[in-house]
């Protein structure tokens, strides 16, 4: 199967998992000129997240794949909202992580917030899938409720 169809494939579960989550009123597919796959998220503030999606083969990570292991537990999603009502890029990481660990979907092995593996300029998510392959999803546009995204890519706001 090409990149193409895996990434397809990901965003399929994606959009299916992440709209469950309480705090998501929807989650679709999303493409433009220089991003051929990803997800926009829109939140139950309004706020809306676009993210793109990337993936890599179980090859890649031969020396660390392993066989398809049952999908971890993972306790409720932590709070997406701030005492003003914002998001910010962690919270939208940490939560997003924990939705699609806590859907228990059997593709899905884990997730990951990027923040938490080391300090990152940049925010994402990262899924562990039962076959080996691994998604990116980095964040590409952040916009608070009635807001246009910035004009340029990866000009994420402190909170939205």
């Amino acid at each position: 199967m090409g990149p193409e169809q895996v990434q397809e494939q990901v965003q399929d579960l994606c959009t299916e998992t992440l709209a469950k989550g309480a705090d998501i009123t929807s989650a679709e597919r999303w493409a433009d000129n220089s991003r051929p796959s990803g997800l926009v998220i829109t939140f139950s503030s309004g706020a809306r997240l676009w993210t793109g999606v990337t993936t890599a083969n179980a090859e890649s990570f031969a020396s660390t794949a392993s066989a398809a292991v049952a999908p971890s537990d993972a306790p409720p999603p932590p709070a997406l909202f701030d005492s003003a009502g914002k998001i910010t890029p962690i919270r939208a990481e940490q939560y997003l992580a924990a939705v699609l660990t806590a859907a228990r979907a059997p593709e899905i092995t884990s997730a990951y917030s990027y923040s938490s593996t080391a300090p990152r300029r940049h925010p994402g998510i990262g899924i562990h899938l039962a076959d080996g392959t691994r998604a990116f999803l980095p964040f590409v546009y952040t916009a608070a409720h009635g807001k246009k995204p910035a004009a340029r890519a990866f000009t994420i706001d402190a909170a939205f």
